[in-house]
């Protein structure tokens, strides 16, 4: 009988350790701004997490997966300019047979963190976006307002007044003015029927979509728009967003100088087969490419660890 009892004092005491062992792994708190650090992400693959945020409303309306972001109202994840690779935007997916309904509120998120085995590999969406990490086995729930930041007020103003969406137009147009040789016409098929190849952007084409008025990239290029997009920041806050306007700022100088590149011919090209387009043409280089796409990078980065800064 006593053997009994030991035995039963024994299994319950193993099944409180592993119980206590799997409780002091606590889930890890992450944030928009750490996460756009690849070293700090693999420290901690696997792990579970937390982090708040919003559902973008082009999240997959059967709930397979969800894009995460930290700013509400949004309908369309951001992207790197010029590329499908996300940025301030999460996928999160969730666990095996369920789906998330879609909510508008602030939202906790809970789940795995899967971190792709190098910096350069994407996991790819059936939209064609690609992330090098995720949050699966996940579930949500709804933030209460003690949970949420006390910035938020003025993190909704700038929400609602879609400044993020002219701030990721602006770095589409600043980045097309730093590498508008790597742009390209795909192969394409006229009205009439007949095929034409596709090319690398002539400096001509380049020169058409900034100036010709309702091209693609003449909004950027219209006097005024850097101030506006300044002016709107400061009818936001005239204080507290200063650090964002020094960065519109900074693109406003940089795109001067890429377009003095561009007028002043400093380019050369070469004679290519390109095999996308399984053609031979000009191949333009820009004499400061690199340059002007390093500092592109550096005031980019800045925004977006800017917009990965505000926390919930």
């Amino acid at each position: 009988m006593i053997k009994k009892i030991l035995c039963l004092i024994l299994a319950t005491l193993s099944l409180f350790l592993i119980a206590g062992c799997g409780d002091a792994e606590d889930a890890i708190k992450l944030s928009f701004k750490s996460a756009s650090t690849y070293d700090y992400l693999r420290s901690i693959d696997g792990r579970t997490v937390t982090i708040n945020g919003y559902m973008a409303t082009s999240s997959p309306v059967d709930g397979s997966f969800m894009f995460l972001m930290n700013l509400p109202y949004q309908s369309c994840p951001f992207c790197v300019p010029n590329t499908s690779q996300l940025s301030n935007t999460m996928e999160v997916y969730p666990k095996k047979g369920e789906s998330f309904p879609y909510t508008t509120q602030a939202i906790k998120v809970t789940g795995k963190l899967k971190v792709a085995p190098s910096e350069n590999e994407f996991f790819t969406d059936k939209y064609g976006y690609e992330f090098n990490f995720m949050i699966v086995d996940a579930d949500y729930t709804i933030l209460k307002s003690d949970e949420i930041s006390s910035d938020i007020a003025l993190w909704q103003r700038v929400a609602e007044s879609d400044l993020i969406t002219d701030m990721y137009a602006m770095y589409d147009y600043v980045n097309f003015l730093c590498a508008w040789n790597t742009y390209y016409v795909n192969n394409y098929t006229d009205e009439n029927g007949v095929e034409h190849k596709g090319y690398y952007l002539y400096p001509a084409d380049a020169i058409n979509y900034l100036t010709k008025d309702g091209a693609q990239w003449n909004y950027g290029y219209k006097d005024g728009y850097f101030d506006g997009i300044i002016a709107k920041i400061k009818s936001i806050d005239e204080s507290k967003l200063n650090d964002l306007v020094a960065n519109v700022e900074k693109a406003k100088s940089l795109s001067s100088k890429a377009l003095n590149e561009l007028n002043s011919g400093n380019y050369t090209y070469e004679m290519k087969y390109v095999e996308m387009f399984d053609t031979t043409d000009k191949v333009y280089t820009l004499n400061k490419g690199e340059e002007l796409n390093a500092e592109m990078d550096q005031i980019y980065m800045e925004f977006s660890s800017w917009l990965a800064g505000w926390e919930m």
